[in-house]
């Protein structure tokens, strides 16, 4: 039923003419939020005559509004066309604008819609604000922020007099308001519970963008966490407290050889079997670290380490559990990174003019491009793994690692849980996971054997099923993992003459002698002597940060006749130490080492067994003597300069 009475109708018209006049209304007469809302009319000057929607958007300004509003159209119109249903036949029609008063969407009896939009064009895009056409129940409920109901005289301007409008705002989880709800029908039927079926409606719309908000903030955490773990190169998994996988990302599919769609929801167990560590580690307390894990799974053995860490709940209790994983390659090139198991050199490391020298270098591209084994023959010192660097870094597995072993420096006890790794429990002491050897760090690499010649021969059985198998079982392990490894061997010895003596096997001999490089030692590489000795001095003089410009005559005289038995070693030993010792800007003979100094110099100074100082004197006064007091002579003669021989006349008291 109408909630207005005739009287009270007519009470407010006279008021509403009234105003319009003189601007006045009696006291009490009429509602404060209207009369306030029309003096703000009349003092924006709109006309009560008037009340036409006039502000309407183009086309295509209406669908961009609709567009930026759309979602708050799409949930908004279910509880619009229920509330029309409600009240269909009456007259009624709903009305849903934006936060400006622009009408978005409307619903209603067809008569009802077309009265309004040919009378005052209350359609589509049209401003409805107090602004734009005087009190109505929309345009004031936004101003007021708060719901209304205005009902014939009391809206503003003539033409609105014969409706009744209710209006409820609508505002987004943060409070803010993004649109108003209204139910227009003819003025004289105003019924008291149609304000309470907005704000019902309007509750309802608040709740399901609330709703939305918060599906939308769970699908935006779910997108980042998707985004995050895809993006990281560990593998991660997660399982229940069921054991069901409830996240798997990409790497952790790529590492298991599995696919997301087929896991999720599965029990770890039947995904990956019973007996493995990582059931073994969700059946712990559940914090692991870095334990090995081996899994048979399609055929194929997986290795890789993990890590597992609890889901723990705000009230302490667990959730399930997360697995971190790394491919066991992976580990191994960090490992070899840390350890510096990288080779530095290449051929242009390799300095040297003689022809031994170059025919060495060019069997060091043939080695590179190929895959066969190769033997590195030469003495002590000659730079083996020098060129065993050169090799891998010149190949096809020059990202790969590169890792250096010296099976004479090995403890016999130890070396073969060295080169091929151990299991947990292997022996007493044994880490826990187990320990990768050698290989296992090479693989997709090379491994460099230096003193081959000096591995025990109960190891040389182990290593010659592993170059023919390209597999290899840890101490203590049941499992065959299989390698990837490049193989350089290198030795001192004359393998051949150890295979006759019963000290190598031959078997294995013809399995690394598939191609050999010589490396020729220091005395046999002529000039080559001098182009290291000078590339060494100015090397060692920055480091040191001396200043040395070069070596005298007779240095270089004894560089080059000494027979170097510890090659290009001895050679960097001897001049480091003489660079070290130095006093003047040129080396001196007297600057080498004992050892390499010629006899008759030696024996001369056992003679004379003179105080450095007299010796250098005597040298000083009998090259100056020789030249006939010509200085520039004498110091070339000692190496040093000319400002140096001076002062030197001068501390030694020679006269010049």
């Amino acid at each position: 039923m109408c909630t207005y009475s005739e009287s009270n109708r007519d009470i407010i018209k006279s008021q509403w003419e009234g105003f319009i006049t003189t601007g006045k209304v009696d006291s009490g007469t009429v509602r404060q939020e209207i009369l306030l809302s029309w003096q703000r009319c009349r003092a924006w000057g709109i006309n009560s005559a008037d009340g036409v929607g006039r502000d309407i958007l183009k086309e295509r300004e209406l669908k961009e509004l609709i567009s930026r509003s759309a979602q708050l159209v799409e949930i908004a119109q279910p509880y619009m066309h229920t509330l029309h249903q409600s009240v269909q036949g009456s007259g009624f029609m709903v009305v849903l604008t934006d936060a400006g008063g622009r009408i978005l969407h409307n619903c209603g009896d067809s008569d009802i819609l077309n009265e309004a939009e040919g009378t005052i064009q209350f359609v589509k895009g049209a401003n409805w604000s107090e602004e734009a056409v005087g009190t109505n129940a929309i345009g004031t409920a936004l101003a007021l922020n708060k719901a209304i109901q205005i009902s014939g005289a009391e809206h503003f301007c003539l033409r609105h007099h014969q409706w009744t409008c209710s209006a409820a705002l609508i505002h987004n989880p943060r409070g803010q308001v993004i649109g108003c709800l209204d139910i227009s029908g003819p003025a004289q039927c105003v019924y008291p519970h149609t304000l309470g079926m907005i704000v019902a409606a309007v509750e309802a719309i608040e709740n399901q963008l609330r709703k939305d908000e918060v599906q939308e903030d769970k699908n935006r955490a779910y997108e980042l966490l998707a985004a995050v773990t895809g993006s990281v190169t560990e593998g991660l998994l997660a399982i229940d407290n069921e054991g069901e996988i409830i996240l798997i990302n990409p790497a952790a599919c790529s590492i298991l050889d599995l696919t997301e769609r087929t896991v999720l929801g599965e029990n770890l167990t039947s995904v990956l079997g019973v007996n493995n560590n990582f059931v073994n580690m969700a059946k712990s307390s559940g914090l692991n670290t870095d334990v090995e894990i081996a899994l048979d799974h399609s055929g194929e053995r997986i290795h890789c380490t993990g890590s597992s860490q609890p889901i723990v709940k705000k009230d302490g209790s667990i959730a399930g559990l997360v697995f971190s994983l790394r491919e066991i390659k992976k580990v191994h090139r960090l490992v070899n990174r840390m350890v510096g198991a990288t080779a530095r050199f290449t051929c242009k490391d390799i300095l040297g003019e003689s022809e031994q020298i170059k025919k060495a270098i060019k069997l060091i591209l043939v080695a590179a491009n190929s895959h066969t084994n190769v033997l590195l023959l030469g003495e002590s010192g000659t730079g083996k793994e020098l060129f065993a660097q050169a090799i891998h870094n010149h190949g096809n597995r020059r990202e790969g690692p590169f890792v250096a072993v010296n099976c004479a420096a090995l403890p016999r006890e130890l070396i073969q849980s060295e080169l091929f790794g151990y299991d947990e429990g292997a022996f007493t002491g044994a880490k826990r996971g187990g320990h990768p050897g050698k290989f296992e760090l090479a693989n997709e690499g090379t491994i460099f054997l230096d003193e081959i010649g000096d591995m025990p021969m109960e190891l040389q059985v182990n290593l010659l099923r592993v170059l023919q198998e390209r597999r290899i079982m840890r101490v203590g392990g049941e499992k065959l993992i299989p390698v990837n490894v490049r193989v350089v061997a290198a030795t001192n010895k004359d393998l051949s003459k150890s295979v006759a003596e019963g000290r190598f096997r031959e078997d294995l001999y013809y399995r690394l002698n598939v191609l050999n490089i010589h490396i020729p030692p220091l005395r046999e590489r002529g000039k080559d002597i001098e182009l290291l000795t000078g590339y060494l001095i100015k090397m060692f003089s920055e480091q040191m940060e001396k200043k040395i410009k070069g070596a005298s005559p007779e240095f270089m005289d004894t560089v080059r006749d000494y027979a170097w038995p510890g090659n290009v070693r001895e050679l960097q030993n001897a001049l480091e130490y003489a660079i070290n010792v130095a006093e003047d800007d040129y080396l001196n003979i007297w600057d080498l080492p004992s050892n390499v100094l010629p006899r008759q110099s030696l024996t001369l100074e056992k003679q004379k067994i003179l105080p450095l100082s007299e010796l250098e004197k005597v040298t000083v006064e009998s090259t100056l003597t020789l030249y006939n007091g010509n200085i520039t002579k004498t110091a070339k003669a000692l190496g040093i300069g000319r400002n140096t021989l001076y002062d030197k006349l001068k501390k030694l008291g020679v006269r010049s």
